[in-house]
């Protein structure tokens, strides 16, 4: 009895770990096909054109990763207006960057009173509709004329809230992607 109890732990053993090794990269793989299929947008390159009392800030979006962003919306706090845009690709052939113009009178708020929390907040989608937020730090630069501040933008620093599917559902996911979408 002894060694029909053996065999049987060995064998459960040898079960247990190749089902585990299975496992291992069957996990491995679907999360490795997901994270190639969501998108990555940025701001690349940020330039500024200073008018008399008018600035105005140039950031330029771009998709570095491998999905298509869509349903993207550009909001500075303390800026009126915001940037929107449909899709934005990743780079092949429909590839391109969009330059947001972004006009800052002297009146507007992030430059006539201070801020304590000032934000670039880029936020998207993937072809899930999961929603992802890229936040960049704006600082206040304090000058001796009228307006008082310039905005600062960190484009080094962001902060990116995405979301964190269960593998079960980027498998879900995964299975449900449209020939043309």
């Amino acid at each position: 009895m002894d060694w029909l109890l053996l065999i049987g732990l060995v064998v459960l053993l040898i079960v247990g770990g190749a089902a585990s090794f299975f496992l291992y990269f069957f996990i491995a793989r679907t999360k490795k096909e997901f994270r190639a299929t969501q998108p990555d947008l940025r701001i690349t390159n940020l330039s500024a054109m200073n008018s008399g009392d008018v600035l105005t800030l140039y950031p330029e979006l771009e998709n570095v990763g491998p999905g298509v962003a869509y349903d993207c919306v550009m909001h500075l706090g303390g800026w009126e207006g915001n940037f929107a845009v449909k899709k934005v690709y990743p780079r092949g052939p429909r590839y391109e960057k969009h330059v947001v113009s972004i006009v800052l009178g002297p009146e507007a708020p992030i430059r006539v009173k201070p801020i304590s929390n000032g934000y670039l907040r880029l936020r998207y989608q993937d072809r899930w509709e999961q929603k992802y937020e890229r936040w960049y730090p704006v600082a206040q630069v304090r000058r001796g004329e009228i307006p008082p501040y310039n905005p600062q933008i960190d484009l080094e620093h962001p902060d990116l809230t995405e979301p964190h599917p269960s593998v079960w559902d980027m498998r879900k996911f995964l299975r449900n992607i449209s020939l043309y979408g």
